[in-house]
């Protein structure tokens, strides 16, 4: 036998110590790499990333999330509100130094914000699909010759500046691009600063809109600038000064009696003046957003259609708010007839017809409409008012609540758009609304093309034409001559409802329509 050596188990161990010794170098060495190679990766890979400022970025996007978070939050606020007093309302809308600081959002929806310092704020809108408006607070001065608006700050201000047209039909480039630009900005109060010094010093804020466009017909006169201008400037309660740009005396003069209840002070004509306006707080632009009406559910500052009509009556000293029960009496229908394009051929024959039905018919062509004192008295004291599509279905505006507006659609395929124009705003008023579109033997086309024409077979591609071949074609050269057995329907419908509805307030039943094709 083999005879064992002293120390051999002891030499075994380290035999086997000694052939575990470089395994667990090994391990070490790998744990060593697992731990280093992060570290390498951020040195060598994101340390040339360091001049983006992620942190920054981060910022930013909370930002914005907060902006859109508070509108959205502001808009359920509003449509969740009970009616309540102007003044508590006030806050929902238009931004103010206040809201813009405790909200840290603008309830105009907008994305631009300055806040220069604690006491000058500048925020504009430009995302709506209708108008741009900016409002400025602090120390704002308005130089009439150049038309600047600038917010002076104490330290240097943002480099940020708007150009606005302060006329609320931003879709139609042909015609904006002849209202006058505003030009939008802050300067440093410093002595070399931009911001020219103050020659006349306002202690009321300002609200600048401009009087072209399309001021001179009666329907974007109401729809563009007086319902806008109500909406921008009526939480001032007639504490502000308008300062006009493209002016027009004409229109001035036209409806002076509700801007004088608008605004307490002389306006300033920003087209014949030299100065350098300053005021507290500038509104340029004015917020339109909806069609011949106020969207109720983004109410600009609480205002509504229903004040609004209260603003015309008490301005122009309208009698009847509501229409009364016409008991054993008549009820007042008003006949307004057009003259040349989409002229009523046979009116003669429908105002007798209505006279038999039990109508007491008060009968009014274009130059009754002309003088707003006189027509809107006459239009106040009607239960219901008949025409032809067209600008003078604005007159709607002085009937009382209740009243029934009756719109007689031309041919071409336009439900959708005299709808659009009158029929939704009628109800937005609080009157009921009827309509009758016409056939085409009821048009005078009739006499003009041939039966398989375009305008007969398929009107739309007529609209495809473009706007100007549209109304040549179906309101410019059409006139009308309704069957008179089936505008009856209509009438008997009208009549009906004055006669057995109560007068109806603007939340009530009133939102629909009457149609008869």
């Amino acid at each position: 036998m083999m005879e064992k050596k002293p120390g051999s188990k002891m030499s075994h161990l380290r035999a086997i110590s000694s052939l575990a010794e470089p395994r667990r170098l090994c391990f070490a060495a790998m744990l060593t790499c697992c731990l280093l190679l992060p570290s390498i990766y951020l040195i060598i890979f994101l340390k040339p990333l360091c001049f983006l400022k992620f942190e920054q970025s981060v910022s930013f996007t909370v930002q914005v999330q907060k902006v859109q978070n508070t509108s959205a939050e502001t808009a359920m606020e509003t449509r969740s509100l009970p009616l309540v007093e102007e003044e508590e309302e006030a806050h929902l809308s238009l931004p103010t130094k206040a809201n813009l600081t405790q909200k840290g959002g603008s309830p105009l929806g907008g994305k631009s914000l300055v806040k220069d310092t604690p006491e000058t704020s500048v925020f504009c809108d430009t995302s709506q699909e209708r108008y741009d408006a900016c409002v400025l607070t602090g120390d704002i001065r308005v130089v009439s010759n150049s038309s600047r608006i600038i917010a002076v700050a104490a330290s240097q201000p943002s480099n940020v500046s708007w150009k606005i047209r302060p006329y609320p039909r931003k879709w139609e480039p042909p015609l904006m691009i002849r209202i006058k630009e505003l030009s939008v900005s802050s300067s440093a109060s410093t002595p070399d600063g931009a911001a020219p010094p103050c020659t006349v010093t306002h202690t009321t804020p300002a609200v600048v809109f401009s009087t072209g466009g399309f001021s001179g017909n009666f329907f974007h006169d109401t729809s563009d600038i007086l319902i806008p201008l109500f909406a921008t400037s009526h939480d001032f309660y007639g504490e502000v000064r308008f300062l006009v740009a493209d002016f027009s005396s004409r229109f001035v003069a036209k409806y002076k009696p509700l801007l004088s209840r608008l605004s307490r002070h002389e306006l300033i004509n920003l087209d014949d003046n030299d100065d350098v306006h300053c005021f507290p707080e500038v509104r340029a632009g004015l917020i339109n957003n909806k069609e011949l009406g106020i969207d109720q559910a983004n109410p600009p500052r609480g205002a509504t259609m229903q004040g609004f009509r209260d603003l015309l009556r008490s301005s122009l000293s309208l009698k009847r708010k509501n229409v009364a029960r016409t008991g054993k009496n008549k009820p007042r229908l008003l006949v307004q007839l057009r003259k040349g394009s989409r002229e009523l051929l046979n009116s003669r024959e429908v105002i007798k017809m209505a006279r038999k039905m039990g109508f007491r018919v008060v009968v009014a062509g274009p130059e009754e409409t002309k003088n707003i004192t006189s027509y809107s008295a006459i239009v106040n004291s009607v239960d219901a008012l008949l025409g032809v599509h067209g600008a003078g279905l604005t007159n709607m505006v002085f009937l009382p609540d209740g009243a029934a507006m009756v719109q007689i659609v031309p041919w071409g395929s336009l439900m959708w758009a005299c709808r659009f124009s009158y029929g939704d705003p009628a109800i937005g008023m609080g009157l009921r609304y009827f309509e009758y579109e016409i056939k085409k033997e009821e048009s005078s086309l009739i006499e003009q093309y041939p039966r398989d024409h375009l305008v007969f077979t398929n009107p739309l591609e007529i609209h495809k034409q473009g706007w100007n071949m549209l109304w040549y074609v179906f309101l410019e050269k059409q006139k009308l001559r309704v069957d008179l057995q089936r505008f009856n329907e209509t009438l008997i419908e009208v009549l009906r409802y004055l006669k057995q509805e109560k007068a109806m307030p603007a939340s009530s039943k009133n939102a629909s329509f009457f149609s008869v094709a």
